[in-house]
């Protein structure tokens, strides 16, 4: 019979990769290089969270992993509030959908305090709508 040893429970170590919670939602994005790689241009997100998005890109749009780019949002409060974002992020990867639409998975990098609570207040808000329209389990 084979034994397998188990480490002590103080040994563990865990890893959680996100820190903040991501909503499926479709704003309109505006994409800017920081070091003009590219032409500015607008886009919709697919997903966002308060540490990153994921964004719609059109088949052939040339963003390379790991560059620098400035996310531009708008963010309709509940109180009818505009909040204008400028985040400063960074590529993680670019991915390939269906029908040869890509995915831009992008990190804020040090986004201001206030840009990280104006991003989870929209969320919330948004998830208590969604909650109470019986489409958010």
């Amino acid at each position: 019979m084979m034994q397998l040893l188990l480490p002590e429970a103080e040994t563990f170590v865990k890893i959680q990769r996100r820190q903040y919670v991501r909503l499926d939602v479709t704003l309109d994005t505006a994409i800017h290089p920081v070091h003009s790689e590219f032409t500015p241009f607008r886009a919709l997100t697919e997903d966002i969270s308060a540490g990153g998005a994921s964004i719609r890109l059109l088949k052939g749009t040339n963003i390379q992993s790991a560059s620098q780019v400035y996310l531009w949002l708008a963010l309709t409060l509940k109180s009818g509030e505009i909040h204008y974002l400028r985040l400063k992020s960074k590529v993680i990867r670019v991915t390939e959908k269906k029908h040869g639409n890509m995915l831009l998975h992008v990190q804020f990098l040090d986004p201001a305090k206030n840009d990280v609570q104006t991003l989870m207040k929209f969320i919330f808000e948004k998830q208590v709508d969604l909650k109470k329209k019986g489409l958010y389990v």
